[in-house]
C-alpha cells in the first residue's frame, strides 16, 4: 500500500481556547493527512471562526449541536480517504503520530484500528504517560473476541484511534452513550478484523476539568454499563459481570456522593464478589482500598470523591 490519505475528524464544541492547538498539532505530522475536518457542534462561541482561518486542507463543517458522537458521525459522512484519525479539539499529537500508525496499516493491510499509548495532562501541568495494560500486547497484529475486544476498546484512548475507512462502513458513534460511546465503537470495530496496540505515546489527553467523564461520573459509569449491556451478544456472561463490576467499582471510588459511593460499592461486589486478576481490569486489592476508604469516610463525614485517574 503505496498512499494512504487520512482523514482527521476534531468534533468542537465552545472549544475557541484550545482548537488551533489541535489543528496544528494535525497540520504538523511529517506525514501530512489529506484533510482536516472540524466539526462544530453549534458552538456559542468563536469555535467556527477559529477554523475558519486554516486553509486547505482544513475543512469546517457546521452542524446543530448533538453532542460528540452526532459530531463525529458528521465527520464519518464527509470523510473519503483511506483511513480516519479522531482527535478532540482540547487534545494534540505528536509530530510522528500519523506515520507511525500509517506504517501499521501499510505493515498489515487487513488491520482495521490502531490504538496506543499517550500521555496525560493537567492543564499548566507536566505530561505523564499512559499505563500500558499488561494484558494486551503491544506492536502486534492482533485478532481479537469477547472479553478481550472489550479490554483492547476500553483501553483504546480516542485520541490515538485510527481505523480504516472502508471497515467502519456505514456503522456509526451512538448518539446518547455519551461519554462511552467511544468505547462501544471500538470494540465493534475490534470484532470485524486484526487491531494494535502501538507502545510509543502518540498523542496527549489535557485532561480538562469541564470534560463529561470526569464532571459526570454518574453518567459516564451508567453509559457504559449500557454499552456492556447493548453489546451481550459478543460478551460471555461472566465478562459483562466482571466488566460491570470493574465500572461500579470505578463509579464507588469516584462519586462525591458517599450514600451513592456505597450503593455502587456493594453492586459491585453483588456482580463480581470475586478479587480482579492483576492482569484483567486493575489491581488485585483495589476493592478492599476502597472499602477501608469508605469506612473512613463515613466516620468522618466526608466526602469520598477522587480523580478518575485514581480508580483505574
Amino acid at each position: 500500500m503505496s498512499d494512504l490519505r487520512v482523514i482527521v475528524i476534531i468534533p468542537a464544541y465552545n472549544a475557541e481556547r484550545t482548537l488551533a492547538r489541535a489543528i496544528d498539532s494535525a497540520l504538523a505530522q511529517t506525514e501530512p493527512a489529506w484533510e482536516v475536518l472540524v466539526v462544530n457542534d453549534g458552538s456559542r462561541d468563536a469555535t467556527a471562526d477559529v477554523a475558519s482561518r486554516y486553509p486547505a486542507p482544513v475543512r469546517l463543517i457546521d452542524k446543530p449541536n448533538g453532542g460528540a458522537a452526532s459530531a463525529r458521525n458528521a465527520g464519518l459522512d464527509a470523510a473519503r480517504g483511506e483511513l480516519v484519525a479522531f482527535l478532540d479539539a482540547d487534545d494534540y499529537w505528536e509530530p510522528d503520530k500519523l506515520k507511525r500508525q500509517c506504517e501499521l496499516f501499510r505493515r498489515w493491510p487487513d488491520l482495521v484500528l490502531a490504538a496506543g499509548a499517550y500521555y496525560s495532562q493537567e492543564p499548566g501541568a507536566d505530561r505523564a504517560p499512559s499505563r500500558l495494560p499488561a494484558s494486551i500486547a503491544t506492536n502486534e497484529r492482533l485478532n481479537l473476541s469477547g472479553g478481550a475486544a472489550l479490554r483492547f476498546a476500553m483501553h483504546a484512548w480516542t485520541g490515538v484511534v485510527v481505523a480504516r475507512r472502508d471497515a467502519i462502513g456505514e456503522d456509526r458513534f451512538v448518539s446518547g452513550l455519551e461519554p462511552a460511546e467511544d468505547r462501544d465503537f471500538w470494540f465493534r470495530l475490534t470484532l470485524k478484523g486484526p487491531v494494535c496496540f502501538h507502545a510509543e505515546p502518540l498523542a496527549t489527553a489535557v485532561l480538562e476539568p469541564s470534560s463529561l467523564s470526569r464532571s459526570n461520573v454518574a453518567r459516564d459509569c451508567g453509559n457504559m454499563l449500557r454499552v456492556i449491556d447493548k453489546n451481550r451478544d459478543a460478551l460471555p456472561g461472566w465478562v459483562r459481570a466482571k466488566w460491570s463490576s470493574h465500572t461500579r467499582y470505578r463509579w464507588a471510588a469516584c462519586d462525591p456522593d458517599l450514600a451513592a459511593a456505597w450503593r455502587q460499592f456493594g453492586r459491585s461486589l453483588w456482580a463480581w464478589p470475586f478479587p480482579y486478576a492483576r492482569h484483567d481490569v486493575t489491581m488485585p486489592f483495589a476493592r478492599p482500598r476502597l472499602f477501608a476508604r469508605l469506612v473512613r469516610q463515613t466516620l468522618m463525614g466526608r466526602p469520598v470523591g477522587v480523580s478518575q485517574g485514581a480508580a483505574s
